[in-house]
């Protein structure tokens, strides 16, 4: 605390001392009648004559020696007033400390009337900083409903505002986390996590969450595009072909071996697999067959006409699916307790946390394929309530090594990004998308973007490069000048309590950090999955009539003498459903 801090309390508590010493000597006058012999009163309001605060005292001292319990009484209640005075000086103890203004190294920031004009000022909103309008007055919180944010700088320095920022939020989140310190101190009830190595664990598999019918085709390529995201660029040969060995996959594999892990074991043998894929989705489909059924086929007599093109994507496929040779990934994709529709669509907001702490970098490709499904049921959904999208730092910089990617963004879906580097954000969620919180001191590429993003603006300042006399000390010279807004000397060495906001179209925002916490209970899956599109047994399970067979050993592989039209017309019948 400063000495202004202290000389505050002072004043208050001999200011409380004085007024409870002015009220005992005018309740004191009034009890004696306002006798001409307690001297001339230090103002005189005609019926009510009023006193120095401390007369009490010397009237006490004058009659000591006729009314000595007087005495003992004005100095008893003389204890009780200083014994008021200090009470009242603790309650104002808590307020904020007094600080000398520093000099600014910012120049032309926003004004309160600017502020309340860019409607930075409202009730609603995601808070992202807290500003006063002067030295007394109370901190506001500065609000934006901006859809895409982004806190830069240290870790550290960012947690605090970006909790406050999410218990600002009422909708429903999702968090990308890999250090675990954002996930526990949430402070959100209904919340999933999917984590592997954690009892409340939620198991996600992906493959399950593949809608059937009109959408089939589409989401398999949206995840075949995410997983495959980690190497290098992808041609849509192996796009298509990930997306028709998953939904054969779906169609054909028993129910137990639907999974990412099962279906990278079929990528052990690839020859066979093409031969397996062209022979049993080439045939010509019915006219009216679902529009995934036509795709397949298209890809599988691609995959005939050019074999060697199709063992290279399927290469590529065995080397996107290898983190699922991590027991931990495979066992929290064998199930699917999270269905996609009911937490988008529920009108209670629910808490979901992607967890890369444990895992690490080997599973930034399955967030980000987990991330393209959530957008893809958000902006299909009709009324589904706001969703925001939040990465932590360290998240961030794991799904930019390991993909490289844009983050699938739906377009009522909002995004806070924590970032240590601007350069991740703008990889992630687009350049110059949103406003900008910087808060504490910047690194060299970051403080010259958010300078640059700042602008310049016309200032008067002294002649740069001058040399100094004394002349010009007594007398200066002053010339109008274009300096930055905010420097980036100033960006680098700034505060870790100070946070500018910069915002496009708009004056940077000198604010506050913000302080958030609360401690979050992560709830346990329940016993039961819940249904989804691909859960039930497919329609091929029943087996149709026997044909006539010569000998016992047809009988037994009844199922691979089937004509290939027909099992595509069932198929194409249980996709259209």
């Amino acid at each position: 605390m400063t000495w202004l801090t202290h000389l505050r309390t002072i004043v208050i508590a001999l200011g409380a001392f004085t007024l409870c010493c002015g009220l005992v000597t005018q309740m004191l006058a009034r009890a004696l009648g306002y006798d001409a012999s307690l001297g001339p009163p230090l103002l005189d309001l005609g019926s009510v004559p009023l006193y120095a605060p401390f007369s009490f005292l010397k009237w006490s001292l004058a009659w000591a020696s006729v009314a000595p319990s007087l005495l003992v009484l004005s100095l008893g209640l003389a204890l009780v007033c200083a014994l008021a005075s200090y009470a009242v000086a603790i309650v104002f103890a808590k307020l904020e400390p007094i600080a000398l203004a520093e000099p600014s190294p910012w120049r032309d920031l926003a004004s309160w009337r600017e502020l309340g004009h860019y409607e930075l000022l409202r009730d609603d909103g995601l808070a992202l900083g807290a500003v006063r309008r002067h030295a007394w007055a109370k901190y506001r919180n500065v609000r934006s409903n901006t859809h895409r944010c982004v806190f830069v700088g240290q870790s550290q320095h960012t947690d605090d505002a970006v909790l406050a920022a999410l218990r600002s939020w009422a909708g429903s989140l999702v968090l990308v986390d890999a250090r675990g310190t954002l996930a526990e101190r949430l402070g959100r009830k209904d919340v999933f996590r999917f984590a592997p190595e954690r009892s409340d664990a939620t198991a996600i598999n992906p493959l399950l969450a593949l809608r059937t019918g009109l959408q089939a085709w589409n989401d398999a390529r949206q995840l075949a595009g995410a997983l495959l995201a980690n190497t290098y660029e992808v041609p849509q040969t192996a796009i298509d072909a990930f997306a028709l060995l998953m939904l054969d996959q779906l169609l054909c594999a028993p129910f137990e071996a639907r999974t990412l892990a099962s279906l990278r074991h079929r990528l052990i043998d690839r020859a066979a697999l093409v031969a397996t894929l062209c022979s049993r989705w080439s045939a010509e489909p019915k006219a009216d067959a679902a529009p995934a059924i036509w795709e397949m086929v298209r890809v599988a007599r691609a995959q005939r006409a050019d074999p060697d093109r199709a063992l290279t994507d399927l290469a590529r496929i065995d080397q996107a699916l290898a983190i699922f040779a991590d027991a931990r990934l495979a066992s929290e994709t064998s199930a699917h307790h999270l269905n996609w529709s009911e937490f988008i669509s529920t009108p209670t907001p629910q808490t979901l946390v992607l967890s890369l702490e444990n895992i690490g970098p080997p599973a930034a490709p399955l967030v980000q394929a987990l991330l393209a499904q959530l957008a893809t049921h958000h902006s299909s959904a009709c009324d589904a309530p706001p969703l925001m999208l939040v990465v932590e730092a360290d998240a961030a910089r794991l799904l930019i090594e390991q993909t490289g990617a844009t983050l699938p963004i739906g377009p009522n879906t909002k995004v806070l990004m924590q970032s240590t580097d601007i350069a991740h954000a703008e990889c992630l969620i687009g350049p110059r998308e949103g406003p900008i919180v910087a808060i504490g001191p910047q690194t060299d590429a970051s403080a010259q973007s958010i300078s640059v993003r700042a602008g310049e603006c016309t200032a008067y300042g002294p002649i740069p490069f001058e040399i100094h006399r004394w002349r010009r000390k007594l007398f200066p010279a002053w010339i109008k000048q274009v300096v930055e807004r905010l420097p980036t000397a100033a960006l680098k060495s700034a505060l870790p309590s100070d946070a500018l906001l910069v915002a496009p179209d708009h004056k940077p925002v000198r604010m506050r950090v913000l302080v958030g916490g609360g401690v979050t209970r992560f709830t346990a899956p329940t016993a039961t999955s819940a249904q989804h599109d691909w859960s039930a047994p497919p329609t091929d399970g029943v087996r149709p009539p026997e044909p006539p067979a010569a000998d016992g050993r047809r009988r037994g592989s009844r199922r691979s003498v089937l004509p290939v039209r027909y099992l595509i017309s069932m198929r194409s019948e249980y996709i259209a459903q």
